[in-house]
């Protein structure tokens, strides 16, 4: 059958029509596409602007915090202990590296990091990761030179301590955030810290920071500096002469304290071994404590010279007033007590001299164990000094009613009592200075950028402890201590009245509750000069191999110490080394010292180097003659 003409334009518009509902099914779905376009953009620009904003800044934009600039920690004398340099640190963007195990491998030679421990931190999915914080210059340069794909480098201040040990249990350390962690960087860190800076960054089409277009948001604040009453010098003079002690006798460790005995100031407070704040990690956890705060132990004898205030206080004795030391044994119920040389009848003031175990626990009983504990809390002793330091003991003290007939016969003589050298310093201060318990304190003050004074410590009085007269009748005991037949001779400085005591004690043994038969303490405590107290200064001695005596291990240590101080400070002697024609000891002085010396007693010198002195000659106690030039040496130490 044939088709028609007409069929045939039937058949076309049927063709023709079949794409139009696809052509508005397709122009439909546009119109959709472009409406919801258009509802998205005028979210984004017009309703929900900022937030678009924001999410682009994210995107081409990234905020850093960088450490802030810590304030300084200064001596008395305005030296720099603890001050900030400025250092690179080096970070990673984990996105703009191809193959991160490789990388990983790489950086880790560089950084002496394993490189699991890099590969890990660059796993984590962070964009930006913190490889090294405050690196080495030499590091630095390194990986610079390899010019590695997504490493970047940020200046950061970072914490030095210019004299490395010195006083550095004292100024403790920081941690990698610029945190304060130990000592004065801890106990003061709010002061310290400052206030982080905050920069943006851009980063390019790649992601990576463009630092040279980086916008700083946020200045970062300076902390406050803080001024110790450390001196620097005094505490050089102190760590030198307690190291030297500690090494001659071959002892675990050392400790000294040295305060100034009218307020409460610490000149000086070493532990040997020492602790370089700037080599952490090279350094045990034992070095790092402050142990004449932190560090209790039996005193031993020293506690004689606190019985006699209290008996003398309490007027129970008097100086002359006499005790059978009973020839050097004596049974308290089921015990003995011995001295190390038998006695007969003493004095108060020959039983201090000699230290004689036995007539102090007579003194003990007529004073009675209530009044006895009273006086003994009075000084201090069971209880923190309260310094601003952290990490202080409180020793052991026990209640007067837990003592038995043995127990108050003991405690007179320092056993089953423990306490600080901290301690110690502070209650024999109170004798030196009449009467007074002082608080120690070790922060003279805190100043803002400008020097203006944001707070001060003055000299704070805790209590009276004992008369004026007691204090003097105490000190005339402690001086005769250090004479001829006295324990602590060997303590004794030429041409200076000085007063002090001795103390010699076993360690206890935790695991069998009794004490170890080869462990000793040996100490010294005393102030100078006598009739005008200066100084306190206790020094502590574990473990001494060559000698368990305080006055054969300690009291050479204190008189190293207090001579050169006393010379450094000034104070003059009653009878001049010049009158006297003998030589001092210089050691560990300074030229300016040397000089202002010798131009006082019309004295030769010839000087070589710079610093402190290391050698003399004539040496000390040769006679001066006449036409003596005495040759001094100097190094550079500090």
């Amino acid at each position: 059958m044939k088709k028609t003409k007409n069929s045939k334009r039937i058949s076309l518009v049927r063709g023709l029509e079949k794409p139009v509902w696809k052509v508005r099914l397709i122009g439909g779905l546009i119109l959709v596409l472009f409406a919801a376009v258009s509802l998205k953009a005028l979210e984004l620009q017009v309703l929900n602007r900022d937030k678009a904003l924001d999410l682009a800044r994210k995107q081409h934009w990234k905020k850093l915090t960088l450490l802030p600039r810590r304030g300084k920690i200064l001596d008395s004398k305005k030296k720099e202990l603890a001050v900030n340099i400025e250092a690179e640190s080096i970070y990673v963007r984990p996105r703009n590296i191809l193959d991160l195990p490789d990388f990983s491998n790489k950086l880790s030679k560089h950084l002496n990091m394993p490189q699991k421990q890099i590969l890990a931190m660059l796993l984590t999915g962070k964009p930006f990761i913190w490889v090294k914080r405050v690196a080495k210059p030499e590091v630095v340069a390194e990986i610079k030179k390899a010019n590695f794909e997504g490493v970047g480098f940020i200046e950061e201040p970072k914490r030095v301590y210019p004299n490395s040990y010195l006083a550095g249990q004292i100024l403790g350390f920081t941690d990698i955030d610029s945190k304060g962690i130990e000592g004065i960087e801890y106990y003061h860190d709010d002061f310290l810290a400052g206030t982080p800076g905050k920069i943006i960054v851009q980063k390019d089409a790649r992601g990576k920071e463009i630092i040279s277009n980086s916008v700083v948001v946020e200045e970062s604040k300076t902390g406050f500096d803080i001024f110790l009453t450390i001196d620097s010098q005094i505490q050089y003079i102190v760590e030198k002469e307690l190291k030297e002690g500690v090494e001659k006798s071959s002892a675990d460790k050392g400790i000294a304290v040295l305060m100034k005995s009218e307020t409460g100031e610490l000149l000086a407070m070493a532990s040997y071994p020492f602790f370089d704040p700037n080599k952490i990690d090279r350094n045990s956890q034992e070095n790092r404590k402050n142990l004449p705060m932190w560090y209790s132990f039996e005193p031993g004898s020293i506690m004689k010279g606190f019985l006699a205030a209290a008996a003398l206080e309490e007027k129970k004795v008097t100086s002359n007033s006499r005790f059978n030391c009973e020839n050097g044994r004596r049974k308290v119920g089921s015990s003995i007590i011995n001295d190390v040389h038998p006695y007969g009848i003493l004095s108060l003031s020959e039983i201090i001299k000699v230290s004689s175990n036995i007539c102090a626990s007579k003194i003990a009983e007529t004073l009675g164990k209530d009044r006895l504990y009273e006086h003994l809390k009075g000084f201090g002793f069971g209880e923190k000094t309260g310094i601003d330091l952290p990490g202080e003991s409180s020793g052991r003290l026990r209640n007067s009613k837990d003592w038995g007939a043995i127990g108050l016969a003991t405690i007179s003589f320092g056993q089953g009592i423990s306490v600080t050298a901290l301690q110690l310093a502070t209650a024999l201060s109170a004798i030196a200075n009449g009467g007074y318990l002082m608080r120690p304190y070790v922060v003279e003050k805190i100043t803002d950028l400008d020097g203006r004074v944001i707070q001060e410590k003055k000299p704070e009085v805790v209590r009276r402890v004992i008369s004026y007269d007691t204090a003097e009748e105490v000190t005339k005991i402690l001086e005769g201590v250090m004479t001829k037949g006295g324990t602590g001779n060997r303590a004794s400085i030429q041409g200076y009245r000085s007063a002090g005591k001795t103390g010699t004690a076993q360690v206890p043994n935790p695991e069998t509750g009794g004490y170890f038969p080869d462990r000793h303490i040996a100490s010294f405590i005393g102030f100078a000069p006598a009739d005008d107290p200066e100084m306190t200064l206790v020094v502590a001695v574990e473990n001494p191999k060559t000698s368990p005596y305080g006055g054969v291990v300690a009291a050479p240590i204190f008189k190293g110490i207090m001579e050169k101080v006393l010379f450094y400070l000034g104070i003059p002697p009653k009878t001049t080394f010049a009158q006297s024609r003998f030589m001092p000891n210089l050691m560990g002085m300074s030229s300016r010292d040397v000089l202002r010396w010798a131009e006082k007693e019309g004295i030769e010198v010839n000087l070589k180097g710079t610093g402190s002195v290391i050698h003399q000659k004539p040496q000390e106690g040769e006679i001066i003659k006449e036409d003596t030039v005495c040759l001094i040496e100097l190094r550079q130490t500090i």
